[in-house]
Formats: structure tokens, sequence, C-alpha cells
């Protein structure tokens, strides 16, 4: 079994002085160590925005180390070892999920991927909540890589234990309620991004627009949404059909010509931290001159959640389960409906204002 001492080998020989603060996900602490400036400054961006809580859940201790090369690196992949998955990211970086014989370790390796990413190895021991990030200098990874595959992977990993499951999503509030929240779900490129910048643009609240969290609180509770992250990624489309979006167009964009900002940009007061799902919605982009909504029964709708939302974030058996748990319970707890978003339209945030004020589509 990994223990604690064998972590601080990491810090063995460090190359720079040892840096920490403590932040906030939510309810739980985060402790966080490292050995470079710049990774602290990109932590206050991603968990800066979340206030001390009024009583903790639990806390975690998140340890991020650079070095010159992957050769350095004081952990390594064990020799007695379980590949327990592979993806491809949308960057094209394949990563690979290990984990040790006794499956109390995990380990995230990704590949190095010139010039979008370097490679780093993550390891995470789940019984102590203890989460190690081994990097290649800064410089030899995009900013935006390092933020939405590498640190809020392992971070949304490790909350698990605290009742939060991982979703690729976005996460929509009502301009009137923010106890009134809708799940949009689908693949990249299936519209929510436009669609859920649409509605912020219009007064809505937002909680992400590619990845959220899922959390029943306690045993009876609502299913909630809630957010990891307030970047937002904004591909072209997004810029011609909402014009509160212009101001992106100066700025730079990824490979994927992908553009990224705070939720604040697009609209100061639009953050919103968590909310009750009401309303579940399945966009998908349409050749039709109008947006059209169509409801689904709820075997249909779980079905829809099991084949978007249980994926490869789950590599665990154990995750798998506990994620169908929940959307079973999503299923139950909120409508679905399968959304034909038209490319040009501006329809569809009044669309989905009248299905959580009660009207009946399909």
């Amino acid at each position: 079994m990994l223990n604690e001492t064998v972590f601080e080998t990491a810090f063995y020989d460090l190359p720079g002085q040892l840096l920490s603060k403590v932040y906030f996900f939510h309810d739980v602490r985060v402790t966080c160590y490292t050995n470079h400036p710049w990774v602290l400054a990109t932590l206050d961006e991603m968990l800066g925005l979340f206030p001390e809580p009024a009583q903790l859940q639990g806390e975690i201790t998140y340890s991020i180390v650079c070095y010159e090369r992957d050769s350095l690196f004081p952990l390594q992949l064990p020799r007695s070892r379980v590949r327990t998955d592979t993806m491809r990211l949308l960057t094209n970086t394949i990563l690979i999920y290990y984990r040790d014989p006794n499956d109390t370790i995990e380990y995230q390796k990704y590949m190095a991927l010139p010039p979008v990413n370097g490679t780093s190895l993550t390891v995470i021991s789940r019984s102590q909540n203890i989460l190690l990030t081994q990097l290649e200098m800064p410089e030899k990874y995009q900013a935006s890589f390092l933020r939405r595959y590498v640190f809020l992977l392992a971070l949304g990993q490790a909350m698990g234990r605290f009742g939060f499951e991982p979703c690729h999503a976005a996460a929509i509030t009502t301009p009137w309620d923010s106890q009134q929240g809708a799940l949009l779900i689908g693949v990249s490129g299936s519209g929510k991004t436009t669609l859920a910048l649409g509605c912020v643009s219009m007064g809505w609240g937002l909680l992400g627009d590619d990845l959220v969290m899922l959390r029943q609180h306690a045993a009876g509770a609502l299913i909630s949404a809630c957010t990891i992250t307030h970047e937002v990624s904004v591909r072209p489309d997004s810029l011609e059909l909402w014009h509160t979006l212009a101001f992106l167009r100066d700025y730079p964009a990824d490979p994927r010509d992908k553009r990224y900002c705070s939720v604040e940009q697009v609209r100061p007061g639009a953050a919103r931290m968590h909310t009750p799902i009401r309303l579940l919605l399945f966009p998908s982009l349409s050749t039709e001159t109008t947006s059209r909504a169509t409801r689904l029964s709820k075997a249909h709708t779980l079905q829809m959640l099991v084949d978007q939302c249980l994926s490869k974030l789950q590599a665990r058996p154990q995750s798998q389960e506990k994620l169908f748990l929940m959307l079973s319970r999503l299923a139950e707890q909120a409508p679905g409906y399968q959304l034909a978003i038209a490319r040009s339209a501006h329809d569809g945030p009044q669309i989905i204002s009248s299905l959580l004020a009660g009207d009946t589509y399909g």
C-alpha cells in the first residue's frame, strides 16, 4: 500500500521553494503544495471562487510538483499495476488509467503531445485523500489543458469520496430563481455551450458549460448540479450567434479554435455554485428554422443519461455503479426532453424557460 511517507518522497531534493495555500471546493478543504508559483496562480483562478464554508464535509491534500523532465519524477508507475482504461482527449492527448493490484491507488498517465502538453503522472490515494501530480515544467503545457484536464480531473476523482460525481454537461439556472436548474447533456459539438451561453446573455445563471458535478447531499434530498469551474470555452459558432460574446474575437484561440473566458466576463453576476436539477435536456443541432423540444419517457431519459454520462470519467467499476444509481434517481426527479436546436435561431432560451414554467411540449 502506498502511504503518506511514500508521497512525501516527491519533495526530496525539490527543485525550487515549496509553496502552499488552502482552498475550498464547496464544503471540502483543499490544501495545495507546489514548487512553482505559476501553479498557485492557476489554482487561484480555479479554486479561488469558492468561499470558506460554514461547515466542512472533509479535506484533501493536493501536491503539484514540477520537474525539468519526466525521468526525474520520484514516483513512477509501479511494475505491478493494472491498466484499467485508455482514452483520447479532445486535444488528442492519450490518457491512460492504471491502479495498483489492491485497488487503493489510481494513476493517471498523460502522454506528451507537443505543443499541447508534456508528460504528467497523477497519483491518487483514495483512502487517505492524498493526491500528487508530477509535471514536466508548465511551459510544456497549454494553460487550458492543465486546468481542464489535469488539475480538474484529479480533483474530480478525489471528490467522489464526498458525494460528488463528475458529469459531462452544462448547467444553468433561471433568471427568476437560482433553485430552478436545468442540466444540458450532450457530446462535444451538440450545442450545449452555445445554448448555455445564450441563456446567460438573457439573464440566466451558469454553473459550467462542459463539466459539472452531481451530488445528493443527504438521503432523500434532490440531486444538485455543482460547479467545478467558472471557465467557459467558446467556439466560433457561438460568437456568430450571440452578440454578447463579440469581445472574445480578439482572444487567442487554441488548436480547436476555442476561446476561453470566465462566466463573469460573459455577464457579471451570472456565476452560480449549485442548484437542484429540475429539468434534463439533451440538445442537438438541427437544420430546421426553429428549435423544438420533445418529451422523453423516464426509461428513455435514463438510457440517454447512461449513454452520455456514464463515461470513462468513471473508470472504476465502483464509480460506475454509484453514478448509475444517481442517474436512476435523477431520471425520476426531473423530466427529460430532446431539444433540437436550430443553428441560426435564438429561441432555445425561451423554450427552456417555458419548460421550467410547466408548459407542455411533444
